[in-house]
């Protein structure tokens, strides 16, 4: 049955060429759901039309509950709603279109209706079960059994979170050649100046640069030291062939075939010990586990299938 799918987030759709995780994943979603052969919308402050999905220009944050469903087309069947609303409009949408869910993207969400995780380990962080595996388009990923001799860190680099001083931490010690990709950290020079010999710092990189990196990386390094929701980048990584060596935090050890994708470690000492292993993983093993396992096209087909279990159990 052909349904009218509508996104409602709170950042730009389609999303910019810097934009970060949730509005790409949005984009990737609808343009599945419509490859599926559903109508699609998409309502945002900020996008255009694209050639999968309808966008509705709006700011959500400023229009109340009558004026965001004059902007809901009739026909409208679903709502997947990432953010941006009150949870009182979120509720009365809620009522309105049985066949809603709130996806949730980062650690926040608890009073929005109808609530889905990105992984298991996010869901139980707050208290729930419910959850759908982010997913890729796989075919936009480029695959390389060629590996150079370089580690790389890819995430935001500003975010202490996110691991980048434990990264440059384990290269100086092992020596071991690091590519930091992610911007710059004012506490960490290493990511500013190429001053230390096993240390390069490339800035923000994105597009055919960003896959060309990914793709010969000896390893995706993510050594992580919060509760990480999912990881686009590790699922990336893992598309091109190139192992992930992580931290067990968050959503690592549900993503990474420990093993056989990448390594999940408990201690530096473990991540050290990693570094001597990864060249005798397969790339095409490590690619198929995340064709596998979190392709665009399943995360479609799965919230597809939670939208039909909200209209029918409401939760």
């Amino acid at each position: 049955m052909e349904r009218h799918i509508l996104h409602i987030h709170d950042q730009a759709l389609p999303p910019t060429p810097t934009s970060g995780g949730s509005n790409r994943l949005v984009d990737w979603l609808a343009k599945e759901q419509s490859l599926l052969g559903h109508m699609v919308s998409a309502l945002s402050p900020q996008g255009h039309t694209t050639p999968y999905y309808q966008h509705i220009l709006a700011d959500i944050k400023q229009l109340d509950f009558q004026q965001l469903c004059q902007l809901i087309p009739d026909s409208v069947t679903d709502i997947e709603y990432h953010g941006g609303l009150t949870a009182e409009i979120a509720h009365q949408l809620c009522q309105r279109y049985p066949r809603f869910i709130s996806v949730i993207h980062s650690t926040c969400g608890k009073t929005s209706p109808n609530r889905v995780y990105v992984s298991a380990s996010h869901a139980r962080h707050h208290d729930d079960q419910r959850f759908i595996y982010n997913g890729v388009p796989v075919d936009e990923i480029e695959f390389s059994e060629d590996k150079k001799d370089y580690a790389l860190f890819l995430a935001k680099v500003k975010r202490s979170k996110k691991g980048v001083q434990d990264a440059i931490d384990i290269a100086k010690q092992t020596k071991h050649p690091l590519l930091i990709a992610g911007g710059r950290r004012f506490g960490s020079p290493e990511t500013w100046f190429p001053w230390h010999p096993s240390i390069k710092p490339l800035g923000y990189i994105n597009g055919a640069q960003k896959q060309t990196i990914i793709k010969h990386a000896k390893a995706l390094w993510v050594p992580i030291r919060w509760e990480e929701p999912f990881g686009l980048t590790v699922v990336e990584a893992m598309l091109a062939g190139t192992p992930v060596i992580a931290y067990n935090r968050g959503a690592m050890k549900e993503l990474i075939h420990h093993g056989v994708s990448g390594f999940v470690c408990d201690t530096k000492a473990e991540f050290i010990d990693a570094l001597n292993l990864v060249d005798k993983l397969d790339p095409k093993i490590i690619r198929q586990h995340a064709l596998d396992n979190f392709s665009a096209l399943k995360m479609a087909t799965a919230h597809l299938d939670m939208l039909t279990l909200a209209g029918s159990e409401p939760w």
